[in-house]
């Protein structure tokens, strides 16, 4: 909604039944926000993206990343590795190989998530890792949050943004 008040064009539909006469003329930027784990062929997807972009245009999406904190301090117990709702876990690394593989630049690669600390004290009982029981059960507020900005700018939050573009 807040695209169409501002004349971007938005077109809600599956990426398969997307065709070229439904973009409009010049630079684009696709986007796709939390959908990559739930693919069943991430590369199908991206090489069906690849045909409908010029070159120069973004695409810019946000997934889980499989190698963020809080997925491998639960793992099994994590509400993210949840099959078969979530499939595919890639992470800053694999994300990168994948693309390049299929012929697109990365731009930029970013974990700038907020609750991988949250997500760890909320789940405290399924935490088997001794330092992260205890530090979510005995750390500072200020400690959480100097740690999980820690965890987002190093590239280990389980959220994770991708920007990359056709060259």
């Amino acid at each position: 909604e807040v695209c169409r008040e501002k004349t971007l064009p938005v077109i809600e539909k599956f990426l398969e039944q997307v065709g070229e006469d439904d973009l409009p003329p010049g630079r684009k930027a696709f986007v796709s926000f939390e959908l990559f784990e739930h693919l069943h062929n991430p590369a199908a997807f991206l090489g069906h993206l690849k045909q409908l972009m010029m070159v120069g245009d973004l695409f810019i999406f946000t997934t889980l990343s499989g190698a963020g904190v809080d997925i491998q301090a639960l793992w099994q117990d994590s509400k993210s590795v949840s099959p078969p709702h979530h499939l595919n876990f890639l992470n800053p690394v694999s994300i990168r190989k994948l693309l390049e593989r299929l012929g697109l630049q990365v731009l930029e690669v970013t974990t700038p998530g907020k609750l991988d600390v949250d997500i760890l004290v909320n789940n405290q009982a399924h935490i088997k890792d001794r330092f992260w029981r205890t530090f979510v059960a005995s750390a500072s507020e200020e400690a959480k949050q100097q740690w999980q900005n820690f965890i987002a700018a190093s590239g280990w939050s389980s959220h994770m943004m991708v920007t990359c573009r056709k060259p």
